[in-house]
Order: C-alpha cells, then sequence, then structure tokens
C-alpha cells in the first residue's frame, strides 16, 4: 500500500472513532449504556484488525502519513484493549519510531500505560483513569508516585493535577 492510500485509511478510521465517541459519549470514564458500548467494541476491534495488516509496513510516521492520519494509527492502538497483541505490536514499532524522533513521546507513553493496565502491571506515566468517585478521578495504579510529575516531563505530559483536573465534576 503506498503512503497515500495508507494516509486516507487512517483518516477515515480516526474520523470514524472521533465521530462515534462523540456521538456516543465516549472518553469518559463513567459507564455507557450498553449499546453505545457494542457499537464501540464493534469498530475498535474491525480499526484494530485492519491496524495489524496495516503495520506490517511498519509505523505510519507523520513524515509518512501526515500528523492526522499518523494520530489515527495511535488512537486505533489505544482504542484496541480487547486485542492485546495488536496494542503490544503498535507499542514496539511505536517505540522504535519515537527512539528514532519520528513519533511524539506523549503518544507512546499513553500506549505504553494502555498496555500495562491491560495487563495488570503498575502504569508509568499515569495516563490512564480508572473511575470518578465522587467527583474525583482515581489513577489505575503508578509505579514509584513520588516520581510521577518528572517522569510525565520528560515525555511532554502535563503534571498529573492538570490532567486530572479534566475529569473532575463541577
Amino acid at each position: 500500500m503506498d503512503d497515500e492510500a495508507l494516509r486516507a485509511e487512517l483518516e477515515a478510521m480516526a474520523g470514524e472513532q472521533r465521530e462515534l465517541m462523540a456521538r456516543t459519549g465516549g472518553g469518559a470514564v463513567e459507564q455507557a449504556p450498553v449499546e453505545a458500548r457494542r457499537e464501540r467494541r464493534a469498530v475498535f476491534v474491525r480499526h484494530a484488525d485492519r491496524l495489524e495488516q496495516l503495520l506490517a509496513g511498519g509505523w505510519p510516521t507523520a513524515d509518512r502519513v501526515g500528523e492526522v492520519a499518523a494520530r489515527g494509527a495511535w488512537l486505533v492502538a489505544q482504542h484496541a484493549d480487547t486485542q492485546l497483541s495488536v496494542q503490544r505490536l503498535a507499542l514496539r514499532l511505536l517505540r522504535e519510531a519515537v527512539e528514532h524522533g519520528r513519533a511524539p513521546a506523549q503518544q507512546l507513553a499513553m500506549l505504553d500505560d494502555r498496555v500495562a493496565v491491560t495487563e495488570g502491571r503498575h502504569q508509568t506515566y499515569g495516563t490512564q483513569v480508572a473511575d470518578v468517585v465522587d467527583g474525583r478521578p482515581v489513577l489505575w495504579p503508578v509505579a514509584d508516585p513520588d516520581r510521577l510529575d518528572d517522569r510525565r516531563a520528560t515525555v511532554g505530559l502535563e503534571p498529573l493535577a492538570v490532567h486530572l483536573a479534566r475529569y473532575v465534576q463541577a
């Protein structure tokens, strides 16, 4: 597949996911209605299956496919929670791209945390929120919490307090 076709396909998948999440209240930690969750799962699985095929050509970096498509690949990988093998493949390829300065470290940090949570390990960067209890966000467990903001800064993530403020319910 040439880079232009790859760009178009990744942009289409990202657009479908953004529309789906906006329409079904995605992104919120609280549980969505079961029909919305089923619809999300179907789209996420279909996209992850396709992403796995597309990754045979390596990580789709912005210099190859553009920023929107590259971010779309990351978004599909983030949402592939039921397909850990796809997330692990994406994580490996994205790590290589970051090491060569061809992808954002923030995306790697978020995907790394997502995989850690799915595998039952402590997350490194504190990007994954488990729940909101009494209006306060609760993180999935984090390794070495005393140095969390330092680790977040090394990959260009904002301090944890700023991140968690987005989840605080008024």
